[in-house]
């Protein structure tokens, strides 16, 4: 086995265990810090152990010296506990194996701990201190193999030792720098998954705010309509007011889980749903002078869906209509259905203020948003919805001449009387 082989298998019974504890360090949503220094601990040790087992086959015995290198890189990253346990390991190695005096091998291995100590204080360069290291190991080992035989390795010459030391000091260079690749490449990552974990959290927290300000909107229409002296007003408002406040808590026992909104389907008649949904936001239309229009048919079709997230979408479709006027007389919105092969299509239209066409590529953007205090997430969410009942959500608009919704859900029966 020639050099440049043997420092290559040198780092790769170094690094790989190494690797292997970044890539699980990278890929474990939460590694506490004493997880994080056992596993790194548990790669040292593995290297340390390759190291030992295979390193009588490499160029010049170099194994003999680079089993330091896993010490060194303990040190190197601050894990002085390690480091020590590993130095009884190296210690024993060389006295069990080839004879070494034990406490001239305590001697050498107190003075590299009282190194790191110092250089806590003083900060030398990481790549210079580790160099240094790997030279001083060097020199004690030149004095070691000047007062004992080593038997089993093929030393011979003074030419194979400087081969073993200029290896080994390659060899812990190129691995501290691949080791501070690989730490900054972990700490990039950790830092995009933080800010991942906080755009969820500010998402989730705008779509609280946006989706129960909507029950709560059709809420206080009713009550603001309510007379309690009039009976008829308790039989049909109080049920929808009731409902509401069931589709808050819906949403909020949702949105605490801080996951993906659940989809709950069933087999539900979709021309139902629509007239729920239109019955519930007539009231908001009409305090708006808005004309309702409906044209739903009475067949029996149905979808396979959640009707509270159905009901959801219709009531941020229908309401973001009823919110697109500014000064128009003769307003009106218009609720219709179409049959398409196996496809229940449902219009929502209105001749309110319309889109523009730069802001229409944009309508699905989650945050975005041409209303002075929305939070430019109904679209999103309904979206979202949406595409969980595999269908689909188009809009068509024009500026000033008003917008059409176009919602499309596969049909799983429908029944025509």
């Amino acid at each position: 086995m020639n050099l440049s082989e043997t420092i290559l298998l040198k780092i790769i019974f170094i690094f790989f265990p190494l690797s292997i504890y970044l890539f699980y360090v990278a890929h474990k949503r939460n590694v506490s810090k004493e997880e994080n220094n056992m596993f790194f601990g548990m790669a040292l040790f593995t290297s340390l152990y390759l190291l030992i087992k295979f390193g009588n086959k490499m160029y010049g015995g170099s194994a003999l010296l680079s089993i330091n290198i896993p010490l060194f890189l303990a040190y190197y990253k601050k894990r002085k506990i390690e480091g020590v346990i590993i130095s009884f390991l190296v210690i024993s190695y060389y006295y069990i194996y080839f004879g070494f005096s034990f406490w001239f091998l305590m001697l050498e291995y107190l003075v590299f701990y009282l190194f790191v100590v110092i250089n806590d204080k003083i900060k030398i360069n990481d790549y210079i201190f580790g160099v240094f290291l790997m030279s001083l190991k060097g020199l004690f080992f030149y004095i070691t193999l000047s007062l004992y035989e080593i038997n089993g390795t093929i030393l011979n010459t003074s030419f194979d030792f400087l081969i073993l030391v200029i290896s080994s000091i390659i060899s812990i260079a190129i691995i501290m720098f691949c080791l501070d690749i690989g730490d900054d490449i972990l700490k990039y990552y950790m830092n995009i998954k933080e800010l991942e974990q906080e755009k969820q959290i500010r998402l989730s927290l705008f779509k609280i705010t946006h989706e129960i300000k909507n029950p709560l909107a059709v809420m206080k229409g009713y009550v603001d309509m309510f007379d309690v002296k009039n009976e008829d007003h308790g039989k049909r408002y109080i049920p929808i007011i009731k409902g509401e406040i069931d589709r808050t808590l819906i949403l909020l026992q949702d949105f605490l889980s801080m996951t993906k909104i659940n989809v709950d389907k069933e087999l539900i008649d979709i021309n139902l749903l629509l007239e729920e949904a239109c019955d519930r936001m007539k009231p908001l239309s009409n305090e708006n002078n808005i004309t309702f229009i409906t044209k739903i048919s009475n067949n029996e079709i149905y979808v396979f869906g959640d009707y509270n997230r159905l009901m959801q979408v219709l009531i941020n479709l229908i309401k973001n209509s009823v919110e697109a006027y500014s000064n128009q007389s003769n307003k009106w919105i218009k609720v219709y259905t179409r049959l398409s092969k196996k496809r229940i299509i449902i219009y929502i239209e209105d001749n309110g203020d319309g889109i523009s066409k730069v802001n229409l590529e944009k309508v699905k953007e989650p945050f975005f948003t041409t209303k002075n205090r929305g939070t430019g997430l109904g679209v999103s969410l309904s979206s979202e919805i949406i595409l969980a009942h595999k269908g689909e959500i188009n809009y068509f608009s024009e500026l000033g001449k008003g917008t059409k919704v176009e919602l499309i859900l596969p049909i799983k029966k429908d029944y025509l009387s």
